[in-house]
């Protein structure tokens, strides 16, 4: 710690600001303010893309960055969304199950102690840079509350038991082994940054003009994904 500098507790900004985002859902959730909810989770889940980055990129990796990283993923990833659904689901339903929200949180934690000890284990290995060994805890957040996006998005009819139970597929999820990919090891060629741009310029667009349906369409090709990442995986 004392020899830490200031250039190196900006990345440790963010993480700060992702972690008070997470925390902050919660209480809009018991206000029953679930869009601005769900809304904090999404940004949440940028900014965790952004420490990492932002720490190689000034050269400040650290051990204390990391550990407050995977502190900050619990709370806004491994807790957070389930909390968000849970209170969600009441407010509809009436009664739901808070053994899931429990079994969700016991998931997460265990799929970040893993993570954790995968890295310290595995840090030179190609497969384990260009792959995750189950999925991501902000990934399992927005599995976790796509159905309140497309509730916000195109307000269809529930069904309760689904609702109910639903926080059992992110958790699986979370601790299986299936292989997905990591954004780090994903490389492009360069004949093809052009399509690149074009995409994420569609994206952006749709981003600001219909932010619900946007959200919706990237997790669900990030779940297409992973049928493509357990063939690549066994193909290496």
């Amino acid at each position: 710690m004392k020899k830490l500098s200031l250039r190196s507790l900006i990345p440790n900004l963010f993480t700060f600001i992702s972690l008070t985002f997470g925390l902050s859902a919660i209480r809009f959730a018991i206000d029953e303010k679930y869009e601005m909810a769900v809304s904090l989770i999404v940004f949440a889940s940028f900014l965790d893309n952004i420490d990492g980055k932002l720490a190689r990129l000034l050269k400040t990796n650290s051990d204390f960055g990391v550990e407050l990283d995977s502190l900050s993923d619990f709370i806004s990833f491994g807790i957070a969304p389930a909390i968000v659904v849970y209170l969600w689901s009441e407010s509809l339903f009436y009664e739901s199950s808070w053994a899931f929200v429990i079994f969700y949180a016991i998931c997460s934690s265990s799929r970040l102690a893993k993570f954790n000890l995968s890295n310290f284990e595995n840090n030179n290995d190609l497969k384990k840079v260009k792959f995750f060994s189950g999925i991501s805890t902000p990934a399992a957040a927005g599995l976790t509350l796509l159905p309140m996006m497309f509730y916000f998005r195109f307000n269809p009819s529930i069904n309760e038991i689904l609702i109910k139970f639903y926080l059992f597929i992110p958790a699986i999820l979370m601790i299986s082994n299936i292989p997905t990919y990591s954004l780090k090891g994903i490389k492009f060629e360069k004949k093809k940054i052009s399509f690149l741009i074009v995409v994420l310029a569609s994206f952006l667009s749709l981003l600001l003009t219909d932010f619900w349906l946007a959200m919706i369409l990237l997790i669900i090709v990030y779940f297409l994904s992973i049928p493509f990442a357990v063939y690549e995986f066994k193909k290496n």
